[in-house]
């Protein structure tokens, strides 16, 4: 029998399964379609403690906050990024009442300062000095270092007192001036809390003729190193050469004008040395810099006057 060709059976394609990779990759991508559904938000980070936080004053924490680095003992500020410091470098950020006034001498600001501890009086009438009479302390002066040439002062350099001695330090920030009478007997100090007897570390050129002395001080749990820098001597004392040891009341120099002229004074500055640092290491005349020690206001290490109290 003949079948029209309108019914003519047509051959039938036969169903392809897909390959392999095919059918994983189809597998994988539902795994993954599935398996993010339900997820749960990614847990926090935890909070890591610093390894070791600064300790303060007996060995207590020192909380530094917010552009704040831990420095011994002490927070030191930083300025904002980019941001000019003001008058009287870094500290003034956190101090401005320490800042030296506006005009107030060409004396470069430290960018670094380790400001006066609450607990430690405010007061210069709370402390000994190693100049002045032995029943209050001395006067202080307000410093500036005149321009070349300006009206009829003598040559270029010279210095002057702007007012009288007055018996509060203008301001504490990298050091102190104070007044002094030519020759005038300059002591060492027993810093409060020191441990043995002052080394001298450098004798020379630096505020005029200088004497440096170094003084391991207790501070809780650990032992600071302190530099004493005691400038514009007009010489250094009997015997003071750099490795000589020092009791409190032996003579460390006599007041005079050096890198001063027409001013006499000692110039008193205080500087904490960094840990790890290693001062019988470096040339002498490096003891300022920043990378080897920090300015420190001298309320924190100059020892009490007799009666004074915390």
């Amino acid at each position: 029998m003949r079948v029209s060709g309108s019914l003519q059976a047509r051959p039938t394609r036969a169903a392809v399964s897909p390959s392999p990779l095919v059918r994983g990759a189809a597998a994988s991508a539902l795994v993954l379609a599935l398996g993010g559904i339900d997820d749960p938000e990614p847990p926090l980070p935890a909070v890591v403690p610093p390894a070791a936080a600064a300790r303060g004053a007996a060995g207590a924490a020192a909380l530094c906050g917010p552009r704040t680095v831990p420095e011994g003992a002490a927070c030191v500020p930083l300025p904002a990024p980019g941001a000019p410091l003001p008058e009287g470098g870094a500290a003034a950020l956190s101090d401005p009442a320490s800042a030296r006034p506006a005009g107030a001498g060409t004396r470069s600001q430290a960018h670094e300062h380790i400001p006066r501890r609450p607990e430690r009086p405010a007061s210069a009438a709370a402390y000994t000095f190693p100049i002045g009479a032995p029943d209050g302390p001395p006067g202080f002066l307000l410093v500036e270092d005149a321009p070349a040439g300006a009206g009829t002062l003598p040559a270029a350099g010279f210095v002057a007192a702007i007012g009288a001695a007055r018996p509060e330090p203008p301001s504490w920030l990298g050091g102190i001036d104070i007044a002094a009478t030519r020759g005038e007997r300059v002591a060492a100090l027993r810093l409060e809390g020191q441990e043995g007897k002052a080394e001298v570390i450098f004798v020379g050129a630096l505020s005029g003729i200088t004497v440096a002395t170094a003084h391991d001080v207790r501070d809780g749990d650990r032992v600071r190193r302190y530099v004493l820098l005691h400038g514009h001597l007009d010489r250094p004392g009997p015997g003071v050469v750099a490795g000589a040891r020092l009791d409190a009341g032996d003579v460390v120099g006599y007041a005079g004008e050096t890198g001063s002229p027409g001013l006499v004074r000692l110039r008193l500055e205080a500087r904490q040395i960094r840990e790890g640092a290693r001062i019988e290491e470096l040339d002498p005349k490096r003891i300022t810099d920043a990378a080897v020690t920090v300015p420190c206001d001298l309320r924190n290490v100059l020892p009490l006057r007799q009666g004074a109290s915390l």
